[in-house]
C-alpha cells in the first residue's frame, strides 16, 4: 500500500499486477538468454507455466488477508483473466509436447 503524500490517501493496489509484471520481467529475461542460446532446450520453461496461476492465487490470498485496500475492478479483472488464459494456453503446448512430441517441430 502507497500513502499518497499530497493529500495523504492510501493508494490501491489492483491485484493481479505483481504477478503480471514478474511474468512479463521473467519471460523477457528467457527471451533474452534464448537469443544468446539457441541451443539449449527452453521446453521446461513452457512446463512451468503453472507458476503464474501460483502466483496469482498467492497474490490474491496475500492481498486479502493484508487487510489493506484491494481493487477488484474490471482492470485487474483483465489482468487476471489474461494472466490465466496464458497460463492455460502454455500448459496445452507442454501437455501437448509432453504427450504427443512427434507433432512438435
Amino acid at each position: 500500500m502507497e500513502m499518497n503524500e499530497q493529500n495523504g490517501v492510501q493508494r490501491q493496489r489492483r491485484v493481479g499486477t505483481f504477478t503480471l509484471g514478474f511474468v512479463l520481467v521473467i519471460s523477457g529475461g528467457l527471451m533474452l538468454v534464448s537469443m544468446f542460446w539457441p541451443q539449449l532446450d527452453w521446453a521446461w520453461a513452457i512446463k512451468c507455466s503453472p507458476l503464474i496461476l501460483i502466483g496469482l492465487g498467492a497474490e490474491t490470498l496475500i492481498a486479502a488477508r493484508g487487510g489493506g485496500k484491494v481493487k477488484y475492478d474490471w482492470v485487474g479483472m483483465v489482468l487476471c483473466f489474461v494472466l490465466v488464459c496464458a497460463a492455460l494456453c502454455l500448459y496445452a503446448v507442454a501437455w501437448w509436447m509432453l504427450y504427443h512430441p512427434a507433432w512438435c517441430w
